[in-house]
Formats: C-alpha cells, sequence, structure tokens
C-alpha cells in the first residue's frame, strides 16, 4: 500500500507558552493557505471549526496538522467559535478569520508580543487590521485595531449571532488589553473586497433583521445594520439606522464611528440637506473628537455658514489630529486631504 505522507508539524517553541490559532471555515480554499503559513512558524496547534466546506478546505487544513472539527452552520457564528476555544489546548488564542493573514515583515512579531503580554498580566492583544481590496490593486480600504489574540481564561466566550463579541465568564468584556504598535504587527484581511462585500452584506443582513426581533439590545446592532444597507447601496435605510445608532452615543466597538461616515456621506450628497449635515458634523466631533476627518467635515459646514475663522480653526485641528493620530478608530484622512485643506483655509482666510 501506498505510505501516506505525514501532516506537516508546526515547529516548536523554546518558551512554555503554547498558542492555539483558531479559525471557522467554509468553502476557504482559496484563503486559508495563505493565513496560515502567516502564522505557522508561530503558534503550536491550528484549530479548525468547519460549518459545512464542499471545497479542499479540510484537505488543506489537515495538510497542517490541524485539528478538525465539525459544527452544522444555523446562522450563528458564536457556536463554533466557542466550539474552537473548547477544543483548543493552549495558554492564548489566536483567531483569525481564514481571509486574514500578517504580513510577511512583522509575523516573526507574533509569538514575542505575546509572550511579552503574558509576562506583563494582559490578556489580549489588540491588533491594527487593514482593509485591502484585492480586486482593486490591493487598495487600502481602512483601518482599524481589533482583538485577535486573547489569553484562554476559564469560561471566556463568544456572544451574539453575528459581530460576535468576546466575553469573560460573567459576560462582561476581556479586560486588561494592549496594544500592538503598527510598525510590529500588521493583519491584513481581503473580505471587503468589491467582489464578495454586497454578497456578505446580503448575507449578515438577514442575520442581523432576524437578530433584531430577538435581542433585548437593539442598540448594540444598529451599527451593523447600517453598514450592511449601506453596502447595498440602501440610502435610506442606511440614514435610518446610523442615526439610530449614534442616538445611543458611542458605542466601545471596532470601527464604532461607521455610522456618523455613513450619514455625512449620504449628506454630503445633498445639497438641500446642509443643516442636516452640519448638525451631524458637530455630533461626530463630539463623539470622536480624535479623528481628523470630522473636525475638516465640520470646517467644510462651517465655511458654508460663512463662519470662516470658525471654519480655518476646526481645519487647523483636523491637520494637527492627522499628525499626531494614535486613536483606534480608522483614519482616512490623507496627505493629499492636508493639501486640500490647506488650500481651503487659504481661501477662507481671505474671506474673513
Amino acid at each position: 500500500m501506498r505510505k501516506l505522507k505525514p501532516s506537516k508539524k508546526l515547529k516548536s517553541n523554546k518558551d512554555s507558552l503554547k498558542i492555539s490559532a483558531c479559525y471557522i471555515t467554509k468553502n476557504e480554499e482559496k484563503n486559508l493557505k495563505r493565513s496560515i503559513e502567516s502564522i505557522k512558524s508561530q503558534v503550536d496547534e491550528i484549530v479548525i471549526v468547519d460549518t459545512g466546506s464542499t471545497d479542499n478546505t479540510i484537505e488543506i487544513a489537515k495538510s497542517y496538522g490541524a485539528k478538525i472539527l465539525s459544527s452544522p452552520w444555523n446562522n450563528d457564528f458564536s457556536t463554533p467559535r466557542n466550539l474552537a476555544i473548547e477544543n483548543a489546548t493552549g495558554n492564548w488564542i489566536l483567531f483569525l478569520d481564514a481571509d486574514e493573514f500578517f504580513a510577511a515583515e512583522t509575523a516573526k512579531n507574533l509569538r514575542p508580543l505575546i509572550v511579552k503580554a503574558d509576562k506583563q498580566n494582559n490578556n489580549g492583544i489588540l491588533v491594527n487590521l487593514v482593509n485591502i481590496d484585492i480586486d482593486d490593486g490591493n487598495k487600502v480600504l481602512d483601518t482599524t485595531f481589533i482583538l485577535r489574540a486573547y489569553r484562554k481564561l476559564k469560561g471566556i466566550h463568544y456572544i451574539g449571532r453575528i459581530h460576535e463579541g468576546l466575553c469573560m465568564a460573567n459576560n462582561s468584556p476581556l479586560d486588561k488589553l494592549v496594544f500592538a504598535a503598527k510598525n510590529m504587527l500588521t493583519l491584513y484581511h481581503t473580505g471587503y473586497s468589491a467582489a464578495v462585500n454586497k454578497n456578505k452584506a446580503r448575507r449578515n443582513l438577514e442575520m442581523l433583521l432576524n437578530e433584531l426581533k430577538l435581542t433585548d439590545h437593539p442598540e448594540q446592532i444598529y451599527g451593523y445594520i447600517a453598514q450592511c444597507y449601506n453596502g447595498l447601496n440602501d440610502r435610506v435605510n442606511a440614514e435610518k439606522y446610523a442615526i439610530l445608532d449614534i442616538n445611543g452615543g458611542r458605542r466601545e466597538t471596532t470601527f464604532a464611528s461607521s455610522s456618523y461616515r455613513i450619514l455625512l456621506r449620504i449628506l454630503s450628497e445633498s445639497p438641500n440637506r446642509m443643516e442636516d449635515r452640519f448638525k451631524f458634523s458637530k455630533g461626530a466631533v463630539r463623539d470622536f473628537p480624535e479623528t481628523p476627518e470630522f473636525h475638516a467635515e465640520l470646517a467644510e459646514c462651517l465655511a458654508a455658514h460663512k463662519q470662516y475663522a470658525e471654519a480655518v480653526n476646526e481645519m487647523e485641528i483636523a491637520i494637527k489630529s492627522y499628525e499626531t493620530y494614535d486613536g483606534i478608530e480608522p483614519m482616512l484622512f490623507s496627505s493629499e486631504m492636508i493639501s486640500i485643506a490647506k488650500e481651503r483655509m487659504a481661501i477662507w482666510k481671505k474671506l474673513i
């Protein structure tokens, strides 16, 4: 009989810390190998919960010696995630989506950063996530910080059917989090590329609307619903749910500013709604004062109301915020926008 080739072994690590890489998958043959290749030398085991793949996903996982479990898909992301955690034997969990992979020049820092966080008694690491569109020359869509590595505490688990949140045993959010510097660890995500964005929005919207009927905390998902409608170019419903979201105040979640961004984009395309744009730009600056583009937006509204001195002052804040930015919200301001901002200020100064 033909001898079977042994599975690829993960490299042994000298320190005593054990790291488990976890994934949930379904038909990820195009993505999974790239993701595992980026982390295989930094982890001690790979745990994959598959929710019904019909392609070569499982064969790829087996080639890396992964522990593979099956969980029927029931429109609930938390169930397979929790199954993965339960079957991981590591002291720390690295939980990635199959369409995420670490930049080659920073991947080597993953284990040392986890070891350092462990020694400093931290419970989780927030990683710089860069969303890229592989259908548009790897164009950067936005960046944010997101929790991807955490200590396997007793009772730690995910809650929520979609946009699931990680909680400790008492259902409180995980504490003692630390940021990994952008130059030390960068994670790329291809899941919002043009080719998959609308399909993902449709799938997520159906799940979110079902959850909306059942949840006791609808305020936690209004923003996600707004994002889905925005992705489907449904401006009316995107605006409706974005307003519901921001009425609840700033939420401590990844990309919490998205509802303001959706609203301001919609309103900027409607010249007859300047007063609404003015009102929401003030709210954006109030709730997200660290974000430069909101100051720039407010500056434009002030100028439209012929408040040129105030507009100059607000734009100067935008530029300064850009130069010193260290927030966790995505920053979409760029050097090109800075040049435009300075040109706008020059015009306003002449009108003062």
